[in-house]
């Protein structure tokens, strides 16, 4: 069974979850990315969130034994967010060139992760902490986000939907 589909259903998954990264993180001062709003040690602002969504895609490919590149850990958030770019075009490179048994979605604890579920686990895991900042925004004080005429998250959301749904219906 050729697989381009799903192939494609991947990475349409890690393209609108990074779009509704960027909605979120629209607008907001240099001040506001770095004030601190938390003691955890590696998330204290929302740059310290963007560069745990690029460090945890790093680590999870790394474990699927496609590196995606070192942890994202940066000195100015225009350097995380040119890493964070990188991060896309390295995943969307891998999902197109890994070989079909990297498209079943094998977890860790089955033998995996497959590049399939790296890229699962890391959009979901990036679509969860775009919640938290656009949360945050709001508990700063930061500027409201202009409406979501694209329904960015929900695109996001759905996206990985569409796939449990293909794959339940191939069933």
């Amino acid at each position: 069974m050729e697989l381009s589909w799903f192939r494609e259903k991947l990475i349409q998954a890690h393209e609108n979850q990074r779009k509704h990264l960027h909605y979120v993180l629209t607008d907001l001062s240099n001040d506001e990315l770095t004030k601190i709003v938390t003691n955890e040690e590696y998330s204290k602002s929302i740059a310290g969130l963007v560069m745990h969504i690029g460090t945890a895609e790093t680590y999870w490919f790394h474990k699927a034994n496609n590196s995606i590149g070192l942890p994202v850990i940066a000195d100015s958030f225009e350097e995380v967010m040119t890493r964070i770019k990188e991060n896309t075009e390295k995943i969307n490179k891998i999902v197109k060139e890994c070989p079909e048994e990297q498209l079943h979605i094998i977890p860790p604890r089955e033998g995996g992760p497959s590049i399939a579920w790296a890229v699962l686990r890391t959009s979901q895991h990036g679509i969860y902490h775009a919640g938290q900042i656009a949360k945050i925004r709001r508990m700063i004080g930061a500027s409201d986000l202009l409406p979501d005429s694209e329904d960015l998250w929900g695109k996001a959301i759905d996206s990985t939907l569409e796939i449990i749904r293909a794959l339940f219906d191939e069933r």
